[in-house]
């Protein structure tokens, strides 16, 4: 009977307590968010490397593409100096479109849109309640421009690249190439021919596709680089198999206006 008694004491109490939780105000903490976003934007527009840094939790982290990610602040720092001196111009112009903060209060997420003249990517931003502040834990960029923003010709180009390669046509394939164009181990139109058709009579048939990740023109120079996929079939039967690679290739504007490649190197990707 005694104990029964103190269960029954002690349920009230318990429902008592609960009830007494502090409740989270969440437009305040909304707000408070859209406040980090915005000293964000801020420290951005004065290139403050150690201002953004401030804004990360101790374990807080960056996953930007095409760079190696990093976490801590003397880290994201270090990372955000870097990113400036490569941006002297600044870095586009970026904004939320929806912030979510958790019930508990101490949980909220970032999502927004950002561009850069005609490159366009979407962002994720998760922060923590580090005491009464709120830290920044991770923060992720992707970039979403088709084609890595490549104009137009390059991607025409490239497909026409891939469509000679599939057809095994190396007259037509060496036509996008300058006349002293190198690649891996050859260099010059017949040595490219050469090189490419010693490579196709190891195999049957191979089919690749690919696109691009990024590209920048300066002056009459330009690099792109990216990724393909290939099915190869090897001569005297066996399994087809799927070989995977990363690019880059730099061209050459003509003085008609076209545009050759001068140098394309790739490497497998396991």
């Amino acid at each position: 009977m005694k104990l029964r008694h103190l269960i029954m004491v002690m349920t009230p109490l318990v429902l008592i307590s609960a009830g007494c939780a502090p409740q989270v105000d969440m437009v305040a903490e909304e707000e408070a968010v859209r406040a980090m976003s915005n000293a964000w934007q801020g420290f951005d527009a004065e290139q403050d490397a150690v201002g953004v840094a401030g804004l990360f939790a101790d374990d807080g982290a960056v996953y930007w593409e095409q760079r190696a990610p990093v976490s801590g602040p003397q880290a994201v720092q270090e990372f955000m100096t870097t990113y400036y001196a490569e941006n002297p111009g600044g870095g586009g112009e970026w904004a939320p479109d929806r912030v979510l903060v958790a019930a508990s209060g101490d949980l909220a997420v970032e999502q927004g849109a950002w561009e850069d003249g005609d490159i366009r990517g979407r962002y994720m931003t998760v922060y923590t309640k580090v005491g009464e502040d709120w830290k920044i834990t991770a923060d992720v960029s992707l970039g979403t421009t088709p084609n890595g923003g490549a104009p137009g010709w390059a991607v025409e180009q490239l497909s026409e690249w891939y469509d000679a390669w599939n057809s095994r046509d190396a007259q037509r394939l060496a036509t996008l190439y300058s006349r002293d164009a190198r690649t891996t181990g050859a260099q010059g139109r017949a040595a490219l021919i050469a090189r490419w058709e010693a490579n196709w009579a190891e195999n049957e048939s191979e089919t690749c596709s690919g696109g691009y990740d990024g590209f920048q023109i300066i002056g009459a120079i330009a690099t792109g680089w990216g990724r393909d996929t290939c099915t190869i079939t090897p001569s005297g039967g066996g399994a087809a198999t799927v070989e995977r690679s990363r690019w880059l290739a730099v061209l050459e504007q003509q003085a008609d206006g076209s545009w050759l490649l001068i140098r394309d190197f790739g490497e497998p990707v396991e």
